[in-house]
């Protein structure tokens, strides 16, 4: 005989997932694992160089023009991330490098550049001249090749921008450029990116739950069977009231 049709109610709902837990766990970690193996399976690998620089500006070694000339390489380093990702660095890049099948957006946008440590101080400003460019490719080769070349431009770049001659008449000769970038450290291997397993992890085991506690619920309540004392009373105070 099947139960009423406000039986089983929500408490009996919880002894259904109660007694299917193992089945719920299973299913979900099976998911989650499921989806992490999809995912080292399918997903592209990537690898990424970075070669290491420093902002330098020109001046004697005098105790005041030494702490100048750090707060002004300081100052330039924002800029010199933006031109990191700039066009000019990437066109003149790819120009040096024959073959390389690349467009100017697409090496954009695998460089990225930002100073080491991070962080700005009171006025607003990075607090640090060390400038840190990295690139990512498939290849790891290429991408030693590309981030290299990458820094290479953006020195000459740099030196470019701020490049100065003295007159005749200046106090001080002095001919090169105000500011640049330095190479402190080139990059010689790339390491493998690691890919963001969390959430494709996650859908995985909110998925596996989801069905798995289903397919509990399903099964439990096609059963008709009774599952607590309590709903065996539950069920014979509603035949008793029925029948009154």
């Amino acid at each position: 005989m099947r139960a009423p049709v406000d039986v089983p109610r929500f408490r009996d709902y919880l002894k259904i997932m109660a007694g299917g837990w193992l089945v719920i766990l299973l299913a979900t970690l099976a998911s989650a694992g499921a989806a992490y193996g999809a995912q080292q399976l399918l997903r592209d690998r990537d690898y990424e160089a970075s070669v290491l620089l420093m902002a330098q500006v020109a001046g004697d070694p005098a105790t005041f023009s030494a702490y100048a000339g750090g707060m002004g390489a300081n100052a330039r380093i924002a800029t010199y991330v933006g031109l990191a990702q700039s066009d000019l660095v990437a066109r003149r890049t790819i120009d040096q490098i024959p073959g390389l099948g690349m467009t100017p957006e697409q090496l954009i946008a695998e460089t990225s550049a930002t100073w080491e440590p991070g962080g700005v101080n009171r006025f607003g400003r990075p607090n640090s001249a060390l400038l840190r460019v990295k690139v990512t490719d498939p290849d790891p080769r290429r991408a030693v090749g590309l981030v290299n070349a990458v820094a290479a431009n953006l020195m000459a770049i740099s030196r470019e921008l701020e490049w100065t001659q003295s007159q005749p008449t200046d106090p001080i000769q002095y001919t090169g450029p105000i500011a640049e970038l330095v190479p402190v450290d080139a990059a010689t291997t790339a390491t493998r990116v690691p890919a963001p397993m969390l959430k494709g992890v996650a859908v995985g085991a909110g998925v596996g739950f989801a069905l798995s506690l289903i397919l509990v619920l399903a099964v439990g309540i096609t059963r008709d069977k009774v599952l607590t004392p309590a709903q065996l009373n539950h069920i014979a105070k509603q035949a008793m009231s029925g029948n009154a």
